[in-house]
């Protein structure tokens, strides 16, 4: 049996977006390169350990749990073992993990179009992680139904800016200058659990310029 005297792996830990729901962990201390992994994972409350196949005996430091947590209405652990030159280290445990409340939400997608006196925002959220491209596609507004956005509209050349909190997806900004850059970003915001993502790039339009009013002339007749 291996004489399990080999540092512990550290700050071993899930890292997920969007709920695609990764394992990292730091090498042991001391360790330079050689060292190998062993990881398994478990579901809370039903107290079975089970073994990751595609990360048995890996060299690098994470290990992808998407799919066996992909259930967000469950929680899970995950474990992680070291070995290196017929050592081991001791199996070390992540805290509980939560996909619904510990899953970082990326920021919605962002349209913009305008008129003469107004721009129209139309914002998507993100899938939550699928197996397979061919897999159903879930969008986060099903995991998280109260879900809610902040958007920011910039005035580019006063740099004033607009903040509105909407629940549906579209917003009309009405009464703008014609001819003039404005610049749009939203985030996503979660009352329950309490979650927000980071704001989404600015995206820029201009709104269309007005038309121009031509005068009127009274064409005179020859000879008047």
């Amino acid at each position: 049996e291996l004489y399990c005297s080999l540092p512990n792996p550290r700050d071993v830990h899930f890292e997920s977006t969007n709920m695609k729901n990764v394992l990292h962990w730091l090498a042991p201390e001391g360790t330079g390169d050689g060292v190998l992994y062993n990881v398994k994972y478990s579901v809370y409350g039903v107290g079975k350990w089970i073994r990751k196949p595609e990360c048995r005996n890996i060299n690098r430091t994470w290990c992808d749990l998407s799919s066996e947590t992909a259930d967000h209405e469950e929680q899970y652990y995950a474990s992680v073992k070291a070995f290196l030159n017929g050592k081991c280290s001791n199996w070390i445990e992540t805290t509980r993990f939560n996909p619904l409340t510990d899953t970082k939400i990326g920021p919605p997608m962002v349209n913009v179009s305008s008129t003469e006196k107004s721009i129209s925002i139309t914002l998507t959220v993100p899938e939550k992680w699928r197996r397979s491209p061919d897999g159903e596609s879930v969008s986060l507004l099903q995991v998280y139904p109260g879900l809610q956005y902040n958007v920011s509209v910039l005035k580019k050349k006063t740099k004033k800016r607009w903040f509105f909190s909407i629940s549906n997806s579209t917003l009309v900004v009405p009464w703008l200058e014609p001819g003039t850059a404005y610049c749009v970003s939203a985030q996503i915001h979660v009352t329950t659990p309490l979650l927000h993502s980071g704001f989404s790039k600015e995206h820029c339009i201009s709104t269309l310029k007005g038309m121009c009013k031509l005068a009127n002339y009274k064409v005179r007749k020859n000879g008047e």
